[in-house]
This record gives C-alpha cells, structure tokens and sequence, in this order.
C-alpha cells in the first residue's frame, strides 16, 4: 500500500471515530430526563448528634469509627423504564457508600440507603459536597 494511501486511510479512520463518539455524547444527552444536586454534609466530632435540615442530605455528628445511614426514595413517575445514576462529588465523597446505579420500571419505588462511614484515623472537622442524581431514559429494558 503506497504511504499516501495509508496516510489516508489513517486520517479517515480517526474522523469515523470523532464523529462516532460525538454521536454517542449527543444520544447519550437526549436520553436524560432529569438532573438534580443534593447538598450533602458530616460532621466528625466526639459525639453523635442529629441535624434535621429539610433543605439538605445530613448525616449530624458521627464518632470516630462511626457510622450513619440516610435513605433516598427513588420512583419512577415517568411512562418509560428508567436508570438512575448517583455520583458524589467534593470532601464528603470519600465518606459515603450506596449502589451508584439502579433501574425502575413503570411505577416502581426504591429505597436506597446511603451509610456514612467514619474511619478511626481522620480529623474531626465538617465535610461536605452534592450528590448528583441523574434519571436517565433506561433503553436497555
């Protein structure tokens, strides 16, 4: 095969490939039916306490060691089966443990609980981020 053939060729399949994964990014927009930011937050200090904020995802005061536990109601009210995606983001994130994936058909309710856990060897102080929930339409259904 001549060098200009090949090079050719090389240039093609790299704008198949763009223009694939550019397609893929603009599917993968249109499938999302909904976004939403939680604002999450512990703290670890040397008694456990309770923090009722409605406005926000609160697990209060934990000891070292500790552990708390929040529940998220997840439904699906949409006439399609969906899937939802949970991300975490800023100094909470390494603290929290939950399925990051779950699929609801027509209808259907879940419970997931998210456990904040705090290890032996970490400073007491305030930690906080958002968890990110995105519904998705679920075409694998």
């Amino acid at each position: 095969m001549k060098k200009e053939t090949k090079n050719k060729l090389i240039i093609l399949m790299f704008a198949v490939s763009l223009i694939m994964f550019l397609l893929i990014l603009y599917l993968n927009s249109l499938m999302i039916l909904e976004k939403e930011e939680i604002i999450t937050t512990l703290i670890i200090g040397n008694k456990t306490g309770f923090d009722l904020n409605t406005t926000a995802l609160t697990f209060g005061m934990i000891t070292l060691g500790s552990s708390s536990q929040r529940n998220l109601i997840i439904k699906n009210d949409y006439d399609i089966p969906i899937k939802v995606e949970f991300s975490v983001r800023g100094g909470i994130k390494k603290f929290l443990i939950f399925d990051k994936v779950i699929h609801l058909e027509v209808a259907e309710e879940k419970t997931i609980g998210i456990t904040a856990i705090s290890p032996v060897d970490i400073e007491y102080g305030n930690y906080s981020g958002k968890i990110t929930i995105i519904t998705k339409k679920n075409i694998l259904s």
